[in-house]
């Protein structure tokens, strides 16, 4: 993809662990490349289509002398997040802060740290049946939204039986595909934070919920751990899942099942005829 690249922007600014790095201050520098479709704004003369570089340096001096931090890392994770925010064709952005004056009492050049991310897109299936079941989905979108995660689509919401064996009332279900800069953990937590937000209690397994928020796909990733699992490891056998993500991904490709979502919903409703 096209880049920007900013080199050695210098900005005077208090950011350390130690009370004189906060008092005195010090010079720290910024490189950093913008990853981004140029061609509307090279061909067109689209200036919406660009970022303007000299804006965007006056902004991260702004940001960057607006609070006082004791890490390089918060600093430049708060930078790459703004980024984002503001400029929204942005699609992948790779920032090195770097600290020439840091506080080590050896020859040395300088420290830095760099942090990499790039947008991607999800899919998360949402549940309620506690409630106001449509507000409780609607709510959480909105929980989404004010967390910078941008909604590309909404499935319609199903009203589905319950699935697990636990006696229990109806749930509405949705599907939702997402556009963010958060990795895959941290999107999980950051669904499961929202849960929590919203007064999720978990007593029974696949019991009552005020919401539920799954991560089903992040792109083609394949992750195990016993934090995540990606694929989600229950899509095939849920029609309540399957049937709101074909509304809106029917040719989506399972990653590991390598099949379209239209085939597994076929075999899926052909199993249970």
């Amino acid at each position: 993809m096209d880049q920007l690249q900013i080199k050695d922007l210098e900005i005077f600014a208090y950011h350390g662990l130690f009370p004189s790095e906060k008092e005195l201050g010090q010079k720290f520098v910024i490189s950093a490349r913008l990853s981004y479709d140029m061609t509307r704004a090279a061909t067109e003369l689209d200036l919406t289509a660009s970022v303007h570089y000299g804006e965007l340096c006056q902004q991260w001096t702004n940001w960057f002398q607006e609070s006082t931090e004791d890490l390089i890392e918060t600093v430049a994770y708060k930078l790459v997040e703004r980024t984002f925010e503001t400029y929204p064709l942005v699609q992948e952005i790779e920032l090195e802060l770097k600290k020439p004056w840091a506080p080590v009492h050896l020859t040395l050049d300088t420290c830095s740290v760099t942090i990499h991310r790039r947008k991607q897109r999800a899919f998360i299936a949402l549940g309620s049946n506690m409630g106001d079941k449509q507000a409780n989905l609607e709510q959480a979108i909105d929980k989404l939204r004010a967390r910078g995660i941008h909604i590309l689509k909404e499935s319609s919401v199903l009203a589905t039986e319950p699935w697990g064996g636990v006696e229990q009332d109806s749930f509405v279900n949705q599907v939702i595909e997402v556009e963010t800069w958060l990795p895959a953990p941290v999107l999980l937590e950051t669904l499961l934070a929202i849960e929590s937000e919203m007064g999720r209690v978990r007593e029974v397994h696949w019991g009552p919920r005020l919401i539920d928020l799954d991560l089903l796909f992040v792109e083609d990733q394949i992750i195990y751990t016993d934090e995540l699992i990606l694929p989600h490891p229950y899509i095939a056998e849920r029609l309540f899942v399957l049937e709101p993500l074909v509304e809106i991904a029917p040719h989506f490709i399972h990653p590991i099942l390598k099949q379209p979502i239209r085939y597994l919903v076929d075999q899926l409703e052909q199993g249970n005829a």
